[in-house]
């Protein structure tokens, strides 16, 4: 057999999407799922043909130009392996980067909203110093569960006063980024009396039901908060901003309000009253009973 040409698995890919595409549309499948179908279908069935061919030698090769030819269909262009394999590269780079750079962002506007108070907001490197200088006030158990959690990435700004940790942030560009995988721990975070919030930068996702109530709570799927706040930067509807989804201004008060009301709680009448259930004694709301 003749070596396998990019063109050759593209035609083949194409003619049985289109084919597919065409069969379910007439069975009136909603378009959304009909093309995830007919994707599907086809890469099924141009990978079962080559791996079942014993002529051809390389069956990887066979499904990474499958993949680049629905790229190049997705992206309305064919664009070769190499272009595709350097732009995915690229995207992750910036996803690390740009995750990291939002991290120093949100620390940076949170310490300037909270001058004049003794609350302070650190990143996980913060933290590790202040915990390998022997600095940090909480007692072992905690110690021990905050190293766990930063050792695994879970939250990326801790919130502090009197050197001890009360709070836990976790911060996303997007609440569709991880949203699922980062609510466990912010529960986890809860049940052990900890401030748990997010910062969120595109909350555009929070109109859907399903992460709004990941949030919120209230469903028969997320029946409990999966936050005590999740503050949000941009949004574009009003309506997203319900309960515990809170609008950001510019200068951070709502969030400054809510620390130090956390930490009256935490501090004054006790750390036990952080419970899940919690809310900050800010304007019209109030301290759970």
């Amino acid at each position: 057999m003749p070596p396998l040409l990019q063109k050759d698995i593209t035609s083949e890919y194409l003619a049985l999407f289109k084919d597919r595409l065409r069969e379910l549309r007439k069975e009136k499948t909603k378009p959304n799922i009909a093309e995830r179908n007919a994707q599907k279908f086809a890469i099924k069935m141009v990978t079962l043909k080559y791996l079942k061919d014993v002529t051809v030698i390389n069956k990887a090769e066979v499904w990474n130009m499958i993949y680049a030819a629905h790229v190049g269909r997705k992206a309305g262009v064919l664009i070769p392996r190499e272009t595709v394999e350097k732009v995915i590269s690229a995207d992750q780079s910036w996803k690390k980067s740009s995750g990291h750079a939002f991290e120093e962002v949100v620390k940076e506007m949170a310490n300037e909203a909270l001058v004049g108070t003794d609350i302070s907001v650190l990143l996980q490197r913060d933290l590790h110093d202040v915990i390998n200088k022997g600095y940090l006030k909480n007692d072992s158990r905690d110690i021990d569960w905050l190293k766990k959690q930063m050792a695994g990435g879970v939250f990326d700004l801790f919130v502090i006063k009197n050197n001890t940790v009360f709070g836990c942030v976790q911060t996303k560009t997007s609440i569709r980024d991880r949203v699922t995988r980062d609510r466990e721990p912010s529960t986890n975070a809860m049940g052990r009396f900890f401030w748990s919030i997010a910062f969120v930068l595109d909350g555009d996702f929070l109109r859907l039901p399903k992460f709004k109530a990941m949030v919120n709570g209230g469903t028969v799927e997320f029946s409990n908060n999966g936050w005590h706040a999740m503050y949000v930067y941009s949004y574009p509807d009003p309506a997203i901003i319900t309960d515990r989804i809170v609008a950001l201004d510019p200068a951070l008060s709502i969030f400054k309000e809510n620390a130090v009301s956390a930490a009256n709680e935490w501090f004054g009448r006790g750390r036990q009253w952080m419970t899940r259930d919690w809310r900050p004694g800010a304007p019209g709301q109030n301290h759970t009973s």
